[in-house]
């Protein structure tokens, strides 16, 4: 019985797969919006630049955000656990032609990412090899991407591009793609100061990956560390194991990028899956002989229904699974990871000194705060810790939308619990309103300045002030109103 168990988890641990992008999988099961993109209104609303970097994460933290949960997950995202949300997708085509997300521009996500320190990446996709090999190859159709991603972060005031090119012919994975990156990297890093160039890359190197080439060739790779089970799978199986088999997270990291652990491991950011897998399967059994493939899950489900079902634990690749029996003769099995096996996956990335890790997706968790709490646990630096990076304990940020008509919005942030004062004053010094005067705990505010129907009916148009005072602190910013 020891020997068939054996044989059994070398055969199942093999079965994944050369060519398969869970990302683009979701795209087609969840992504089938019945909009027109022509039909979506362009949003007025200034966007704002990023207004600091963050120092209070000890590691970068970098989200997916896939249009099909863009309406619900802003509800929910904790921009104080992030560093970077990647909008998802802007499809490009053979020619270097970009494509928009439904409900372009997301403009509110923007905006509250800038304020809070949160970097704004756009995220390009393909998965066609023929499309990609003709891109590749083509000097005018990679200049037209270039310049239609340039433009692109320019226009929003993005912070970099992804590259979430996936499915490659093998021959198409080693230089031409590296030269490629390269290429694009050089161009926006010469045309925009501190845009990040990024990759999505993959969690094993089947053949034809130059990884150490393609990390140097960009500012860092995110791993897609998933992907290990799906509809392929002969046995149910983990998404993303820790240990066990032949492939698992732990391999990714020494042996699939150990020329790039060795060189510079801030250039890899370790991606974690906020999905799992359902199969009908042969038994009760883990790792059973699979019917059929269900479809990918997502935590906010997961979590909840194995509450019911019974959160099952697989000790040797540490991940969880539930099961449960149909009709008294049919088993159903899904596994997915939860805060305990993804706090695991942090500790391995910390212990190789990552630049950081990440989710696909956000949004996937819902409502839900057990996986912030993972990240927070391991990411945010403790106020009791002596290496704890200095920054300014209080920030006054530009107001936005600036010029303004009728109204705007004036943002600070606080280190310190402090007696805040936040006046507007015209350009001889005269006080217009008081907009705050009361003690508050450190965090980031927004205060609404409305003209007409609120703090000055009759404002004439021209400059004015806004003057921050906390504590010892005063600051002051001009701003400039047009009837």
């Amino acid at each position: 019985m020891k020997t068939f168990i054996t044989v059994l988890f070398f055969f199942y641990a093999e079965s994944y797969p050369q060519f398969f992008s869970v990302h683009n999988a979701d795209k087609q099961t969840y992504g089938n919006i019945k909009m027109l993109e022509a039909n979506v209104p362009e949003n007025q609303t200034e966007i704002i630049p990023l207004q600091f970097e963050k120092s209070e994460l000890t590691a970068s933290v970098f989200g997916y955000l896939p249009y099909w949960e863009y309406q619900s997950a802003r509800n929910y995202l904790r921009f104080d656990l992030l560093t970077h949300i990647a909008l998802f997708n802007f499809a490009a085509d053979s020619l270097g032609n970009l494509h928009n997300p439904y409900y372009w521009p997301w403009t509110d996500v923007i905006n509250k990412a800038h304020l809070n320190g949160v970097k704004v990446i756009l995220s390009t996709t393909n998965f066609k090899a023929s499309q990609m090999r003709q891109l590749l190859n083509s000097d005018s159709a990679k200049q037209n991407l270039y310049l239609n991603l340039k433009n692109k972060i320019e226009t929003y005031k993005l912070d970099g591009v992804n590259i979430d090119f996936e499915e490659y012919y093998s021959a198409d994975r080693g230089g031409l793609l590296n030269n490629f990156m390269k290429e694009l990297t050089d161009s926006l890093h010469a045309a925009i100061p501190n845009c990040e160039v990024s990759f999505a890359g993959p969690a094993v190197n089947w053949s034809g990956w130059k990884l150490a080439g393609l990390a140097n060739a960009c500012d860092y790779i995110f791993i897609m560390g998933y992907a290990f089970a799906g509809k392929w799978s002969d046995y149910s199986d983990s998404n993303a194991p820790l240990l066990g088999g032949t492939y698992n997270i732990t391999n990714t990291l020494a042996k699939q990028y150990a020329d790039v652990i060795k060189s510079n491991p801030k250039k890899l950011i370790l991606g974690v899956p906020y999905y799992g897998n359902k199969w009908k399967t042969k038994t009760q059994e883990p790792h059973s002989a699979t019917v059929t493939y269900g479809n990918t899950t997502r935590f906010r489900d997961d979590v909840t229904v194995s509450q019911t079902y019974g959160l099952l634990w697989e000790n040797t690749q540490k991940t969880p699974w539930y099961r449960w029996k149909l009709n008294d003769t049919t088993w159903y099995q899904v596994w997915f990871d939860n805060d305990s096996s993804l706090g695991l996956k942090y500790d391995l990335a910390k212990s190789y000194h990552l630049k950081g890790i990440g989710m696909w997706a956000l949004g996937y968790d819902g409502s839900r705060t057990e996986l912030w709490n993972a990240i927070e646990k391991r990411f945010v630096t403790s106020v009791a810790n002596e290496k704890v990076i200095a920054e300014p304990k209080f920030l006054l940020s530009q107001n936005y939308p600036n010029p303004f008509n009728p109204e705007t919005i004036i943002s600070y942030r606080l280190s310190v619990f402090s007696k805040v004062s936040l006046k507007v004053i015209d350009i001889l010094g005269n006080e217009i309103t008081t907009l705050v005067n009361e003690e508050k705990h450190p965090g980031i505010y927004h205060v609404e300045f409305k003209v007409k129907t609120g703090h000055a009916p009759s404002l004439p148009s021209g400059i004015y002030f806004y003057q921050l005072r906390a504590g010892s602190f005063t600051q002051t910013k001009k701003m400039l109103y047009l009837k």
